[in-house]
């Protein structure tokens, strides 16, 4: 998923977490959620339409102050918390939930029993702030290498090479590439698929010492996400745009304009 997407995503969980609607559909979480569908937000949002179309104040607070209804906070909860692998939005189901057992304990009787949905762990929490920065080397990325683009129009000339190969640029694709893959993406990267390694690769090698590339992720895992690593990052739905792109040359030995692939990741 692109960034701009999943910046509209959150603000439809929001809307979920604060007043039930359109629930999204699995394939905007994160990879590792394992989620087939949000089905506790589907029985949360069903339950409360159903209620709200009762037609007197008692018929609506009958229906609301059931098992059915606190159950499906707890579930919607779980779901958003596993989806984004985040307590992102925990205070706000948390208030649904004081707000029910603020109108429904009073009309409890003294048999009713009420359990509470069991809510998972999480072994990893992801770091949106973490993908907002490497966004922005993403669009810092673009923006450099359309300006040796435009300095240097011949991509193949080694004064194009030169000016994308200089380690502040070459970086910020590094972060975006390869850092976005594992922090983001959450999945495979590996440094020889960062755009334009193979072309820099040579470049430093016969000009100067190869530029250490940063490979440290943004985040740290207690775990590794199961992917099977090919030596190809596998392309899944996710919440940001980093895709590793593979270095490619054009027939002339020469890079293709790079700020036309690394402008595909910010769309």
């Amino acid at each position: 998923m692109q960034i701009q997407a999943y910046i509209s995503f959150l603000g439809t969980l929001l809307t979920i977490a604060n007043a039930g609607g359109f629930v999204p559909p699995a394939e905007w979480c994160l990879p590792n959620s394992g989620l087939k569908e949000l089905s506790g937000c589907i029985a949360m949002t069903n339950r409360e339409k159903e209620c709200g179309e009762k037609p007197t104040d008692d018929e609506k607070l009958n229906c609301f102050c059931v098992q059915e209804m606190l159950s499906s906070y707890y579930d919607c909860k779980s779901d958003i918390t596993r989806c984004l692998e985040s307590p992102l939005f925990n205070p706000q189901f948390d208030e649904k939930i004081r707000k029910w057992h603020e109108l429904c304990d009073d009309r409890l009787t003294s048999t009713s029993k009420f359990t509470t949905p069991t809510q998972p762990t999480l072994t990893t929490t992801y770091d949106f702030g973490a993908c907002d920065r490497l966004y922005q080397s993403c669009a810092s990325a673009d923006y450099e290498t359309n300006e040796c683009s435009h300095k240097y129009p011949s991509t193949s000339s080694m004064a194009f090479t030169s000016c994308f190969c200089q380690p502040p640029v070459y970086s910020l694709m590094s972060e975006c590439q390869y850092n976005g893959n594992v922090s983001c993406k959450r999945t495979t990267a590996a440094e020889s698929n960062i755009y334009g390694y193979s072309f820099c690769s040579s470049f430093w090698s016969g000009s100067q010492t190869m530029a250490t590339v940063h490979q440290t992720p943004s985040i740290s895992f207690s775990e590794q996400p199961t992917i099977q690593v090919t030596g190809q990052p596998t392309q899944i739905p996710s919440p940001t745009g980093f895709a590793t792109q593979t270095a490619t040359k054009s027939e002339s030995g020469g890079p293709k304009h790079v700020g036309e692939n690394v402008q595909e990741e910010l769309k």
